[in-house]
């Protein structure tokens, strides 16, 4: 199968991320992609992009977050682009599993890093000529035991 791909560019404001996810809803809709999948890989993009809108565009005119959804020989492939302030994910050492019946371990936040790492099974930021991207690849093996491909 030839790449399929679509791009999309949204100003870098929290109301634009609902656009965002409702797009990427449809896209993995067509794409087949489990319930379960989707919603993760939903999560993960608005996650990832929220991340963007408040932390790479602080104190700074707000430009653009890019999205990129492809897919080709069974490997899907998410990633988020911006030219705000660099933020490199593997800086930050995953939080400690939290015990379930444990509430004071339950973080208040941040967990959106996990969230992020979690929906796939590759995750790659580079950071060159002033753009910032972070990539989430799932391969269809992965796609198919959630009962689903792409």
């Amino acid at each position: 199968m030839a790449e399929e791909f679509i791009e999309l560019a949204i100003p870098a404001r929290l109301e634009s991320v609902r656009l965002l996810a409702a797009a990427c809803q449809g896209i993995f809709a067509n794409w087949g992609l489990p319930q379960d999948k989707k919603a993760l890989l939903e999560l993960a993009l608005v996650e990832a992009s929220t991340n963007v809108v408040r932390h790479a565009y602080r104190d700074r005119d707000p430009g653009l977050v890019r999205i990129r959804l492809s897919r080709a020989h069974g490997v899907l492939k998410l990633s988020v682009t911006d030219t705000g302030k660099s933020f490199d994910p593997f800086s930050i050492v995953p939080p400690p599993e939290p015990d379930p019946d444990d509430p004071s371990t339950w973080p208040e936040g941040g967990m959106g890093l996990h969230i992020i790492r979690a929906a796939c099974d590759d995750l790659a930021y580079f950071s060159s000529h002033a753009e910032n991207t972070l990539m989430l690849t799932i391969f269809e093996t992965a796609a198919a035991r959630l009962g689903g491909a792409f």
